[in-house]
């Protein structure tokens, strides 16, 4: 719960990457729906993202994002977890 004074730093918009010809849109990592949260919640950085990724992803979607080259793929966590306004570390 926050305070009248307190200012909320969570991002509510959904991310939305494009990879070739497909939108991806992930939820924001600091604004979680409270399924996806008790789902994720005892699973550690890596497992909780990819999770997090099969949860919100459609099939064709999720292969999009499977085949990406990795530096591009790395550029893709590092646009979603600026987005969200949070940091995981280095992968």
């Amino acid at each position: 719960m926050t305070s009248a004074n307190s200012v909320d730093t969570r991002v509510k918009d959904e991310f939305v990457y494009r990879v070739g010809e497909i939108d991806v849109r992930l939820p924001s990592l600091s604004y979680l729906k409270p399924g996806l949260v008790r789902r994720i919640r005892r699973l550690n950085d890596v497992d909780a993202l990819y999770t997090l990724m099969e949860l919100s992803l459609s099939a064709p979607v999720l292969s999009a994002v499977d085949d990406m080259d990795p530096d591009d793929y790395k550029e893709f966590l590092s646009a979603w977890r600026r987005h969200s306004g949070i940091s995981l570390g280095e992968s």
